[in-house]
């Protein structure tokens, strides 16, 4: 299998190659745009030790960078500054490449953080596109506790409190196109997403008993809705209506939505908190979810991260760098090897198609297509420490 993983990986990295190569309309998100497929091309130059890519690599980030900072973005994890400058941070950090942003960032902080703030004001804490992912962006940064402690109180104000139960939860819309509202347990739009949060916040030093308090009732509040697993199919539901909380299904298997995310983000608040309980109910969790295989069950139909069998194949690897568990090895290794199987089609990117409203697109982003898959089939390759992951709340 090793050798068909080179080969996909060549595959996507020429893919890739030719597209930055054409004279095109740049996207600037790093889940949705074009510093996704940076950060692919710069892990790939490092793997293969091509001039060819190095070079490829060096300039592209050149010129991102020149166009970025001449334009207006919007301000998200997902599609514009947050995630961006996250990366910045990280490339910097990892010393993989430092991108001198110092002209810029002063501006960018003060047109995010208003951005943060109005995103408040509507009560909109989500990750990939609202407040929440401001705050991973300035948790990463090191320099700026008091935004972090304006979203800590603005999480602690919203939240439904129930002191009896030592509960905390928060309404958002669970689904748009019919207007419901309700408590979305999700990593990537819900719950998940702010347990994750305040747990990076523990990390960083800030133990006051507002947060700890917050984030064991956020805890206390997704284990409140566990299912017995082998009844309902999954431990969780996707999210709870708030006017029909008995109206729930069981979850899809995916990063987005379901089991795998609610249990990272116990197993992640558990090790913040130091409440062995938490963290090996999230490991439970985790090691249930690799019981299912079957991919029309679990709504796998493609290959990316967001809903497909590479974010799987990301989270399972996570898990058994953590833990060196053979069930997450042996689901690593399932789930990669779906991968490749989902490349199938003649007129895809290095095979794949991504299926995305009701149609099969060609899609080269980190979070739904070639850029991401790339990414995981790599550092599987490689058996690196895939520390890249962390833009992904898994570490």
């Amino acid at each position: 299998m090793i050798s068909v993983i080179k080969q996909k990986v060549d595959l996507i990295a020429e893919c890739i190659y030719t597209k930055i190569l054409r004279i095109e309309e740049k996207s600037f998100g790093l889940y949705s745009g074009d510093f996704g497929l940076l950060l692919f091309l710069l892990f790939y130059s490092r793997y293969s030790k091509n001039e060819k890519y190095a070079l490829m690599a060096e300039n592209y980030a050149e010129k991102l960078l020149e166009q970025f900072v001449a334009r207006e973005h919007p301000h998200t994890f997902c599609s514009g500054f947050s995630g961006v400058m996250y990366l910045f941070e990280f490339l910097r950090e990892t010393r993989i490449i430092d991108l001198d942003i110092s002209p810029i960032q002063l501006a960018v902080d003060n047109y995010i953080i208003s951005k943060m703030r109005l995103d408040i004001q509507q009560r909109y804490y989500d990750f990939m596109h609202g407040a929440m992912g401001v705050g991973l962006y300035f948790l990463k940064r090191k320099t700026n506790p008091e935004y972090i402690q304006e979203l800590v109180d603005f999480l602690y104000d919203t939240a439904e409190k129930d002191f009896n139960n030592q509960t905390f939860k928060w309404e958002s819309v669970v689904d748009y196109e019919k207007n419901l509202s309700g408590y979305n347990l999700a990593l990537s739009h819900g719950i998940s997403s702010i347990i994750i949060f305040l747990a990076r916040v523990v990390n960083s030093g800030m133990r006051d008993e507002k947060i700890t308090k917050m984030l064991s009732g956020a805890v206390n509040y997704v284990l409140s809705l566990e299912k017995d697993f082998s009844q309902f199919g999954s431990c969780f539901p996707n999210y709870i209506l708030k006017d029909s909380p008995e109206d729930i299904s069981k979850s899809r298997l995916a990063w987005c939505y379901g089991d795998l995310g609610t249990g990272s983000a116990l197993w992640q608040a558990g090790k913040a908190l130091g409440i062995k309980k938490v963290e090996e109910e999230g490991l439970q969790i985790l090691l249930k979810s690799t019981q299912r295989r079957d991919i029309i069950e679990c709504l796998v139909m493609d290959a990316g991260i967001c809903h497909g069998s590479a974010g799987l194949a990301m989270i399972y690897r996570r898990m058994f760098l953590e833990t060196f568990q053979e069930e997450f090895k042996n689901a690593t290794t399932y789930w990669i090897t779906q991968t490749l199987h989902f490349s199938r089609f003649e007129d895809g990117l290095a095979g794949y198609k991504s299926f995305m409203s009701g149609k099969w697109v060609c899609d080269f982003s980190l979070i739904t297509g070639i850029a991401g898959i790339g990414l995981v089939l790599l550092s599987y390759l490689e058996d690196s420490q895939q520390d890249w992951d962390e833009m992904f709340l898994l570490s």
